[in-house]
């Protein structure tokens, strides 16, 4: 008798998976990820400051861990930091510059996609006095170099 209830053992074992657990699941990405180059066009949109200023493309790459809000953006010889939302908006510190017509604040807000970046940079400019203060806007149209960005 003993035989056949080690047999029915061993089948009932068997019927219920042998003790095996499923596959974990995938892992989640992790979002926001914008690091990377980028490729900016720049065109200026608006000026109150008189005389033209120059703006230009320049080498831009952004620094960031994958998930985390905080990044740094570099555009030429600026360094920006800011922080980037899920779904790719993001705004940058002002950051003090010396502009041609002055003294300025420069900030940057705009969205990263899943292909680049738009966005528009404001130069608020405080020139010596007698001259007013003005601003002139840039916008920046970047293109990612490689991998899509990721956000959610």
């Amino acid at each position: 008798m003993k035989r056949p209830a080690i047999a029915l053992s061993a089948c009932l074992a068997a019927a219920c998976g042998g003790g095996g657990s499923s596959p974990d699941p995938p892992p989640a990405t992790v979002s926001p990820q914008v690091a990377g180059q980028y490729a900016v066009a720049v065109r200026l949109l608006d000026n109150t400051c008189g005389a033209v200023p120059t703006v230009q493309p320049q080498p831009t790459s952004v620094e960031q861990t994958p998930g985390a809000s905080g990044f740094s953006l570099a555009h030429g010889g600026l360094r920006l930091t800011g922080s980037v939302e899920r779904d790719g908006a993001f705004t940058t510190q002002p950051l003090a510059v010396a502009d041609a017509a002055g003294p300025a604040l420069l900030s940057l807000g705009g969205r990263f996609t899943t292909s680049g970046l738009e966005a528009i940079v404001t130069v608020e400019v405080a020139p010596a006095a007698p001259a007013p203060a003005c601003r002139y806007r840039v916008e920046w149209t970047g293109v990612k170099q490689g991998p899509p960005n990721v956000l959610g």
